[in-house]
């Protein structure tokens, strides 16, 4: 492993220029450019919250934070896995012709996805004034979720090279799981007898430890920052394990 993160290093040049380019086309002839990274998320929030707290009558305090915070997490890992899925046959014309380490193409889509995120994330808890020392936690929490993140994506990004279907399959499954994880609602809105079920949904942790900080301005619940720790560790190891055992062969398979 150390061998393939000096590898990395020896890479960064090439990284660190994946990271601008791609930053780049996506604002490509916008006038508003970084601007977009609040406004989408900002316009998708105001349609959430009008629904939730004024027409279904949700009764949280200060919903437009705990929304957000919520709606954070979640498009930290959804939008960066589905995206992150295609990188290696994306630029499979850039390996057959030169040695390139694979692993620095779904990097770069992930590091370049998170740019967005911090803005977004630095925007929120600047609304969120005034400070608190639980917030101080928040860049370990967007680290896991980046681990966590970067493992799903090295594994749903060996998947595609042979079943295009994935990315299809992901989709669908962050819709499904996108309403049973904790983001519009707080669990303590639903019957006890469905709040055990969260337990089995590995986004909750995220969520639920990526808001405490912010929203209830206070450490998240050990037991769940404890889980979200080995969760990131299971699926970015599993993911390395599997990209790098499967990385000589990738071009076999491709056409």
């Amino acid at each position: 492993m150390y061998k393939r993160l000096r590898e990395i290093v020896e890479y960064r040049e090439l990284l660190r220029n994946m990271i601008v380019t791609e930053l780049k086309l996506r604002y490509r002839d916008s006038m508003l450019g970084f601007l977009w990274t609040i406004l989408n998320p900002l316009f998708f929030l105001l349609i959430l919250a009008v629904v939730f707290s004024k027409l279904m009558k949700i009764q949280i305090p200060n919903y437009t934070i705990f929304l957000l915070s919520g709606l954070t997490s979640w498009q930290m890992l959804q939008q960066t896995v589905v995206i992150a899925t295609s990188s290696i046959v994306a630029n499979q014309g850039i390996f057959k012709k030169i040695y390139v380490p694979k692993i620095v193409f779904p990097l770069a889509n992930v590091l370049a996805r998170y740019v967005d995120h911090l803005i977004l994330t630095v925007f929120m808890i600047g609304f969120r004034m005034p400070f608190r020392w639980p917030l101080l936690l928040v860049p370990v929490i967007i680290v896991l979720h980046f681990l966590f993140a970067l493992g799903l994506s090295l594994i749903t990004s060996v998947i595609y090279i042979k079943v295009k279907d994935i990315q299809h399959i992901l989709g669908i499954a962050f819709q499904a799981l996108f309403y049973i994880t904790p983001i519009l609602y707080s669990p303590e809105n639903l019957p006890p007898s469905f709040r055990p079920l969260f337990t089995f949904n590995p986004f909750y942790y995220f969520v639920n430890c990526f808001r405490f900080p912010i929203f209830h301005a206070s450490l998240p619940p050990r037991n769940d920052f404890f889980i979200l720790c080995a969760l990131t560790a299971l699926v970015l190891a599993v993911g390395l394990v599997l990209f790098y055992k499967k990385e000589k062969y990738f071009i076999f398979h491709m056409s």
